[in-house]
């Protein structure tokens, strides 16, 4: 891999890595979290589940590329949402009916607006852009699972264990994303740097991801202020 294309892929996670840097759920969950924000999590990430293949959708329909599709439906919409008993939707509803919420109330959680705006961001990345645009839109809330982006879902798995009494099984959803979003981020990082080759596609795909985790951010802090207003 040529030295240029090795910068690309640093600059990508140096904007994941800054931006996890500042998410206010990342201090607070490491010691201080309750049962109800973990609650308020798992209703916003209730919608976000789904949202998700919509816009890997959006990037699958915009891409002319077999290689990247191939991948995207394999990796992001079949191994995600397809096998049965491993839909990533299912397993979030187990997760969060072990802290107490039932099925109606994951499945049918209001978003909060903050949610709803984050939301509104992703499909625009994903549908009204480029495909390498919506791929390195998608790509870097994957990449927040890498160890040098911030290792997300493995620390939260070993946070919700510790502090709200939760078992390895409870939590398969963050153990299972700390695994396999790493494939898909190499995967798809690995693709993006393949076929996007100008200076120009460069800079709209790092602006891509730079306005992707902005929307993560918003995400993140909405429910960080609801789940410490229902202590």
């Amino acid at each position: 891999m040529s030295e240029q294309r090795s910068e690309f892929a640093a600059a990508i996670d140096k904007i994941v890595a800054d931006c996890n840097g500042r998410l206010l759920w990342v201090p607070y969950s490491k010691d201080k979290l309750t049962k109800e924000a973990a609650r308020v999590l798992i209703e916003q990430w209730s919608s976000f589940t789904r949202h998700s293949r919509q816009c890997w959708a959006y990037v699958v329909g915009n891409c002319p590329i077999v290689e990247v599709r191939k991948f995207i439906v394999t990796e992001n919409l079949y191994e995600e949402e397809a096998q049965e008993g491993h839909s990533h939707f299912e397993i979030l509803v187990r997760m969060g009916m072990a802290l107490g919420l039932t099925r109606d109330e994951i499945v049918n959680a209001k978003p909060l607006p903050t949610t709803v705006v984050a939301m509104h961001a992703w499909e625009a990345l994903t549908k009204n852009r480029t495909w390498y645009e919506g791929l390195a839109a998608k790509l870097v809330l994957e990449r927040t699972n890498d160890p040098n982006c911030g290792n997300f879902s493995h620390d939260e798995a070993e946070r919700w264990m510790r502090q709200l009494g939760l078992s390895k099984h409870d939590t398969e959803f963050w153990w299972m994303h700390d695994a396999v979003d790493q494939i898909h981020g190499d995967g798809s990082l690995k693709l993006l740097e393949s076929h996007v080759t100008t200076d120009v596609e460069k800079q709209a795909a790092l602006r891509a991801a730079e306005e992707s985790m902005m929307a993560w951010q918003v995400y993140f802090d909405g429910f960080y202020y609801e789940g410490i207003e229902r202590v």
